[in-house]
């Protein structure tokens, strides 16, 4: 195995995962021997393995010079023409994508827990061609989320409980054995890219993620300063994971999103301002198991189509603007031998009334309706504040007006038999990243 692939470590905590490169976002980066690299050394074309790195080196050099404050002093490493050295480039790995072996490219970026304040992502994540993870939480980039659909190359993404758990000192290479000792009481997973992106969970036997998922790709912003729409074009990046929590994204939630449909497993949009009606198109994510848009300002009724999330476990769209009935057809999600609907958070909306089949789930505590206007219910909003939204004019299409018929793979999905488990909330990717 090449040993200028690097290896990003992250660490199970408690209920949550906290991506970090090499060193944990808490702890102060040790002093890094640069050579004969110093600040002034401007390496050529002729200095890199081959252009594709050449020219990552410039993306780099243009988004390090944005780079208003680094606390930890990570930049100092972005220096000379090791991109993919041990202890030069701090938070960017580098494989040699198929049908390309002996030619090294930058894979991934991890510049989670660094506290960078940059300006914005764009000209950066948008210009590495190879990328195949970016995960850049607890930072401060502004802007909006760069666009991702000339991020043509895809690498296989597989997740299981049951592979070889290792734990690794910060200089150890990939596939190093041995070494270290974690503090505290912690799991370790180990995710190795080059010519696959590998990530190995110490979950327990029988709990795993979405094993052999393929051509994934994995955009993880979470807690950044985030502001503007999301990209109207957002459905064709090809997104297996997605998680843009704790932001201040604005507007809808484009209908593009109806294209992942074949490759979104997670998508996490909490705690932003998104806003317009609650689209369709997001029930057409039969693969995902987890979809959370709560906390935001989204309005309208639930969609028909959303009867078509048979593979949804989490869903959460609690704390936003919705009206109407939750539909019959969402809550039979947790029932039958296919139903894997296992959290269904509908708390301080403006709902008035619930399906039948909802009423099991209630008394289950698998569906959470607090804080809403349905009458006869306990902890519901006041009646006055209930009459002042409900009187108000409603201009989001009807529960049934835009849907025609679920896609094939959501027939697929109820027909495979599932227990209904409620997970810990860190056996999902995107959850795991919220920790700070």
């Amino acid at each position: 195995m090449d040993n200028h692939v690097k290896s990003p470590l992250i660490f199970l905590l408690l209920s949550y995962i906290a991506a970090v490169v090499v060193y944990p976002a808490g702890c102060e980066v040790p002093s890094h021997k640069t050579g004969h690299h110093s600040a002034l050394y401007n390496p050529q074309q002729k200095d890199f393995p081959n252009e594709r790195l050449y020219n990552a080196y410039l993306v780099i050099q243009r988004f390090k010079s944005t780079i208003t404050s680094d606390p930890k002093n990570i930049t100092a490493t972005w220096i000379g023409h090791d991109l993919c050295g041990e202890t030069t480039y701090i938070g960017f790995y580098c494989g040699a994508p198929s049908g390309r072996a002996e030619k090294l490219t930058v894979t991934a970026v991890i510049l989670n827990g660094f506290s960078l304040h940059a300006p914005r992502l764009q000209g950066f994540v948008d210009q590495l061609p190879d990328l195949a993870l970016f995960h850049a939480a607890s930072n401060n980039f502004g802007g909006d989320i760069p666009l991702l659909t000339n991020l043509g190359y895809m690498y296989q993404l597989n997740v299981g409980s049951d592979m070889a758990v290792q734990s690794h000192r910060p200089s150890d290479r990939l596939g190093a054995k041995g070494g270290g000792e974690i503090g505290g009481d912690l799991g370790c997973i180990t995710a190795n890219i080059k010519f696959k992106f590998n990530i190995g969970v110490n979950y327990g036997k029988g709990r795993g993620i979405h094993p052999g998922a393929t051509d994934a790709k994995a955009l993880l912003l979470n807690y950044n300063n985030i502001a503007g729409q999301l990209p109207a074009d957002l459905g064709f990046s090809k997104l297996s994971y997605l998680a843009l929590a704790n932001n201040k994204l604005t507007g809808p939630i484009p209908s593009s999103i109806s294209h992942l449909q074949d490759s979104l497993f997670e998508v996490l949009l909490l705690n932003n301002q998104l806003s317009g009606c609650l689209p369709h198109e997001l029930g057409m994510l039969t693969k995902a198991a987890m979809i959370d848009a709560g906390m935001n300002q989204l309005t309208g009724p639930i969609p028909s189509s959303f009867s078509c999330l048979t593979s949804v476990e989490q869903l959460n769209l609690g704390g936003n603007r919705l009206y109407g009935e939750i539909p019959d057809a969402l809550c039979k999600l947790a029932a039958g031998p296919a139903g894997r609907l296992a959290n269904l958070t509908l708390s301080s909306n403006y709902f008035t009334s619930v399906g039948p089949a909802c009423l099991s789930l209630i008394k289950d505590g698998v569906l959470n309706v607090k804080n809403n206007c349905i009458p006869g219910f306990a902890n519901q909003r006041r009646p006055a504040e209930c009459a002042s939204f409900l009187s108000q004019p409603k201009t989001c299409p009807a529960a049934t007006a835009t849907h025609a018929a679920c896609p094939a793979g959501a027939a697929n999905a109820a027909a495979a038999p599932a227990d209904r488990v409620a997970k810990d909330y860190s056996s999902y990717v995107t959850y795991a990243t919220l920790h700070k």
